[in-house]
């Protein structure tokens, strides 16, 4: 036993490279994350953006929960009154990345108080959980590449630089803006991506011998497996891919350890306490509220699409335009290297090529799902964002192989100054989009600008209405006697941006006879904006393209 847990410290205290890149992620995250005036004296963050009240609200409201009604709540059979709808709990999704958030929220509202709260929550509290989630899934990717690398080098292939594809498999998530930009928001999605990957690295970390997976394995991994189940639906995507790597590795006798992964995820999944007060009805509930809901917009290359009718190719055309070129292209390289192995390569490499075929499957069919037709996508990236982690590890392969082939010519310390110097070019140009990431187009579409001109989305989650656009707008507050944020996605809207900044609670003029006229801000989503309105706001003041205020 003791020799097992030394082995396994050892194991994590090789991974300390990765685990740096990650504390510096989240330090330059949490330093960041302020909407609306909460931590005047810390740099602006994103604004507030649309979901975000929801998820921090909900996530107060069952960490107070618990804490009231005692954490009994989660044994079967016991007292599940938290998560009654009638209680005040919104069951549209399963609790874990709410817990997560709520969590974040007490402990940086107890650390680090904000400035003139108005209500029991505050999302800039919140955003702290989604930069814990990145950092450490910053640190697990590095921790499975270099576990991978390691491997895939014992068979005899002498690895240069080995030690260095963790961490720039890590410092790749970093440089994609568009998932940095959403470890920066009180949303699931960074939470998902941390738990989706956690359980396709675990599958290909635990089974990764030529040898059927043990029991023991098979259930750790639905444990893993279960968590990112309990945390939104995106989970649901990663069984089919699985189970057909396993069944076309090991034919029959993949079918016992998958039936244990499946079976004990979804144990896990049915502890969500809501589902026990009527397990049938409320599990169809649930997979129904994916497919039927309101309808919502996408513009796309010029047009304005119903979420059901978008185009087949938008997800690869919206992966392919929202991540760096850079990394795309050592990414395809990456996995060229490690897929095309020949039959007489030494077994770590023909295992290694299993594991990357099982990354490959991951990505790719959460891409098909969303090109399916009558299959709703909208706002960008981010149904299908669990994709973007995957795609790291391959990114890491494919730099180690540029690094090797230049290492060759100008010798192995030149090299390593020069993939540092390139790094710190791209962490430079991705700071042009901060704090609006989720703007962030590559150079293939020429950049937002580029985008702007092809008729791409600015700003499809509000993220645009910094706190530099709201003090800007209050310069001159005693002119204005109201508020009003277009395009309005739901009614809680404008009430939602007052309750989350002290900057408009501070200087707003009440409504009235007396008011001189109405303050407008505006977020660049072309979708739900009339090209009236769109040219209204399009003529004012911009904020990187994405949000505005009128001075009419």
């Amino acid at each position: 036993m003791w020799q097992s847990v030394r082995s396994f410290g050892k194991s994590v205290l090789s991974t300390w490279p990765s685990a740096a890149v990650a504390l510096v992620a989240w330090i330059s995250i949490v330093a960041c994350l302020d909407p609306a005036g909460s931590y005047p004296s810390m740099p602006q963050g994103p604004g507030l953006t649309i979901d975000e009240i929801f998820n921090v609200e909900q996530g107060v409201y069952l960490v107070e929960s618990a804490r009231g009604l005692g954490w009994y709540n989660l044994i079967p059979g016991t007292s599940v009154e938290a998560f009654r709808p009638e209680n005040g709990c919104n069951p549209d999704h399963p609790p874990l990345g709410r817990y997560w958030l709520g969590v974040h929220h007490q402990l940086a509202w107890w650390i680090a108080p904000p400035d003139q709260p108005d209500g029991p929550f505050v999302t800039a509290c919140a955003r702290t959980g989604s930069a814990t989630a990145f950092a450490l899934t910053v640190w697990l990717i590095g921790a499975y590449v270099g576990f991978a690398a390691k491997a895939a080098g014992s068979g005899g292939e002498k690895r240069s630089f080995q030690g260095w594809q963790g961490p720039l498999a890590g410092v790749a998530l970093v440089l994609m803006p568009r998932v940095y930009g959403h470890a920066h928001l009180a949303a699931l999605e960074t939470m998902t991506n941390l738990t989706c990957t956690a359980a396709v690295l675990v599958v290909a970390a635990w089974w990764s011998g030529p040898a059927v997976p043990t029991g023991r394995a098979a259930f750790f991994a639905g444990i893993v497996m279960g968590l990112a189940l309990l945390t939104k639906v995106q989970a649901v995507l990663i069984p089919l891919p699985v189970i057909a790597w396993a069944l076309i590795r090991w034919r029959q006798k993949g079918i016992v350890p998958l039936l244990i992964w499946g079976i004990t995820a979804n144990v896990i999944f049915l502890m969500w306490p809501y589902l026990w007060l009527d397990p049938v009805g409320h599990l169809m509930e649930y997979l129904g509220r994916t497919t039927n809901r309101v309808t919502l917009y996408c513009y796309y290359f010029g047009t304005r699409y119903a979420d059901k009718e978008v185009p087949w190719h938008y997800p690869f055309v919206i992966f392919a335009i929202t991540v760096p070129i850079g990394l795309h292209l050592l990414g395809l390289w990456g996995a060229k290297s490690d897929l095309v192995v020949s039959k007489t390569a030494p077994q770590p490499r023909r295992d290694n090529a299993w594991r990357t075929g099982l990354l490959l499957a991951c990505w790719l069919f959460p891409l098909l799902v969303f090109a399916a037709p009558g299959v709703a996508v909208y706002d960008g990236e981010r149904l299908f964002l669990t994709v973007f982690p995957l795609w790291t590890p391959l990114i890491a392969s494919g730099a180690v192989c540029v690094m090797r082939l230049t290492s060759s010519r100008i010798g192995v310390g030149l090299t390593k100054v020069a993939v540092c110097l390139l790094i710190a070019a791209q962490v430079g140009s991705n700071w042009q989009s901060h704090p609006s990431y989720l703007n962030y187009y590559n150079v293939a579409v020429g950049g937002l600008a580029g985008a702007e001109k092809l008729g791409l989305e600015m700003n499809y989650w509000s993220d645009g209405i910094t706190r530099e656009l709201l003090e800007e707008a209050v310069a001159d507050a005693n002119a204005y006697g109201a508020i009003e944020v277009r395009p309005s996605l739901h009614q809680f809207q404008r009430d939602d941006l007052m309750l989350q900044s002290p900057i408009l609670r501070k200087h707003r003029v009440p409504a009235g006879p007396e008011a001189k006229r109405t303050l407008h801000f505006a977020f660049r989503r072309r979708a739900d904006l009339s090209d009236e309105e769109f040219f209204k706001y399009d003529h004012v003041t911009k904020n990187r393209l994405a949000g505005f205020r009128s001075k009419q």
